[in-house]
């Protein structure tokens, strides 16, 4: 008896410790569809870096650099993360965040710095402008991966989604699609979508 309940102590333990590390915010834990294909990407990257695209405070970051990946983080305001990784500085989580590279950089305005085939996968989550897709093609190494989700669609985040069929079609023919999924939302006149893809660059 004594036995079972020092065990259950200890699980409780670990949990509020894995708790206490991860990455604060409403949205800490990284994406489910990162956490499915996790495998796959850090794989195929072959220890070049991957981009975390508009990284926010930096939970699918982190959560690649946890499973030892070089993380580009890429966005307009660092602050979130500066502070995330200030708060990680003395936890478990502190040599994660040493394979993490900020870069302060604005996706709309801002010339694209990652020359042909320097880059070992992209994540870009719920955020989309169609004139990226083009450089992530340029920069992606042969055989490595886009993951690439919109935003939910609720309520009037419609007018900030692409049209159906459109994301498909900017990918285009160099890369193949291991997972696509899109679904219609808001108004009928709308054509908006959600999307959420995995896609491997062509060899």
């Amino acid at each position: 008896m004594a036995g079972n309940l020092s065990g259950a102590v200890g699980r409780r333990d670990n949990k509020r410790e894995a708790l206490r590390n991860r990455p604060e915010g409403p949205s800490a834990e990284a994406s489910p569809l990162l956490r499915r294909f996790a495998s796959r990407i850090t794989d195929a990257a072959q220890g070049m870096p991957i981009l975390d695209v508009a990284c926010g405070a930096g939970r699918n970051a982190i959560f690649l650099a946890q499973l030892g990946c070089a993380v580009v983080c890429i966005d307009r305001d660092l602050t979130k993360l500066e502070a995330q990784l200030l708060r990680l500085k003395d936890t478990p989580l502190r040599p994660a965040s040493a394979r993490l590279t900020l870069t302060k950089l604005n996706l709309i305005q801002d010339s694209w710095p990652f020359g042909p085939c320097t880059v070992g996968g992209i994540i870009n989550v719920h955020f989309y402008s169609p004139a990226l897709f083009p450089l992530f093609k340029n920069s992606l190494a042969l055989g490595s991966y886009l993951l690439f989700e919109t935003i939910p669609g609720c309520g009037g985040n419609y007018v900030e989604l692409p049209k159906a069929g459109e994301v498909r079609l900017a990918l285009g023919d160099a890369f193949h699609l291991e997972f696509y999924r899109e679904a219609r939302v808001g108004p009928a006149r709308s054509e908006a979508a959600t999307v959420r893809l995995l896609a491997r660059k062509r060899c």
